[in-house]
């Protein structure tokens, strides 16, 4: 099953939608929410009645629906196998982030990526650390981007990266979850490019914390999310920028399964529904590993077998903005 969401037009101006799609017809998109108001007219609902339960079960955020739990799953199962042409999607309408995330945080599970970054941007081995947990951090769910969205360049870097990953859509929160069960909390997968500022990320990990400023300022997701039973176990990973090849890889050499980061973020705290999960860079799927970097207009598009591309333009950098004094170190 897929999962994605769109604006429509309104009289009001653009409004979210999720739509859904089923395996046999991936690119018949059913908006949700239609489909639910007539399968409720048919049980019996009046029209207003209908429409209410149906905004009520399937609002615009995936997040929020999400938190309705197996009512909104069965009312997604039940749309993506409708037959109502009433409820067909618009095609052409814009796409947006494939999950409004209420969290984000990023890995890096793939050995090859940090062991190059590493070698690249430090000039030594990676540290034992990465051998002995899924290392993370949270990122800011609030700069997430979808397909065809601009990517901003920010005043204080002349560096920007791609980071071709794999994005997980926790469908159902919990709390120390054993891997063994922590599959069954995951809604999809999506493609998730965490793009990096890496000038102004390398100053400020120096100082051991971090990634802040080099993260934050947008990543983007996309362009729809599939269920775990649509996929096969490994897929094909490509980052093409303006068209060339730059990165290939495949979900197959990830060192910390997709159930170990599941289990390990819910540790000693709630893992939410509607949390993305990035996976960490794949073996040489960034710049930094390949000697190359982004320029103003770049067109970087991330491909993963059997969900998708996902397509994004660098802004320009913006021309100016502040930036803090440095201080004197004082004698303590």
């Amino acid at each position: 099953m897929h999962f994605a969401r769109v604006a429509i037009e309104t009289p009001d101006g653009p409004q979210a939608r999720i739509v859904v799609a089923d395996n046999g017809s991936p690119e018949r998109w059913i908006d949700a929410r239609a489909a639910e108001r007539l399968r409720q007219l048919r049980r019996g609902a009046t029209g207003s009645g209908a429409a209410r339960l149906a905004a009520a079960l399937i609002p615009g955020s995936l997040s929020a629906a999400l938190e309705v739990g197996e009512a909104f799953l069965e009312a997604a199962r039940a749309a993506a196998e409708s037959s109502d042409e009433e409820a067909v999607a618009a095609p052409g309408a814009r796409r947006l982030p494939s999950i409004d995330a209420v969290a984000y945080r990023d890995f890096m599970a793939f050995e090859e990526h940090f062991v190059t970054a590493s070698r690249k941007l430090r000039g030594r081995d990676p540290e034992p650390v990465l051998y002995e947990l899924p290392v993370s951090y949270f990122g800011n769910a609030h700069a997430i981007l979808g397909p065809e969205d601009e990517i901003p360049w920010p005043h204080y870097s002349d560096h920007m990266d791609y980071e071709l990953e794999l994005g997980i859509v926790i469908g159902r929160g919990g709390r120390d979850m054993q891997p063994d069960e922590a599959l069954a909390h995951v809604l999809g997968l999506t493609v998730f490019n965490d793009f990096s500022a890496r000038d102004i990320q390398g100053r400020e990990m120096a100082a051991g914390l971090g990634p802040s400023k080099g993260k934050h300022f947008a990543s983007a997701v996309g362009p729809r999310i599939v269920t775990l039973d649509s996929l096969p176990s490994a897929l094909a990973m490509t980052a093409r920028i303006n068209g060339e090849v730059w990165s290939q890889g495949s979900t197959g050499t990830i060192m910390w399964p997709i159930a170990e980061l599941i289990a390990w973020a819910s540790a000693g705290e709630p893992l939410m529904a509607g949390t993305l999960l990035g996976s960490g860079t794949v073996g040489g799927g960034c710049g930094v590993e390949l000697g190359r970097r982004l320029n103003p207009g770049d067109v970087v598009e991330l491909e993963i077998e059997g969900i998708g591309v996902l397509r994004n333009r660098l802004g320009v950098p913006a021309s100016e903005g502040w930036m803090p004094t440095p201080r004197t170190r004082r004698a303590i």
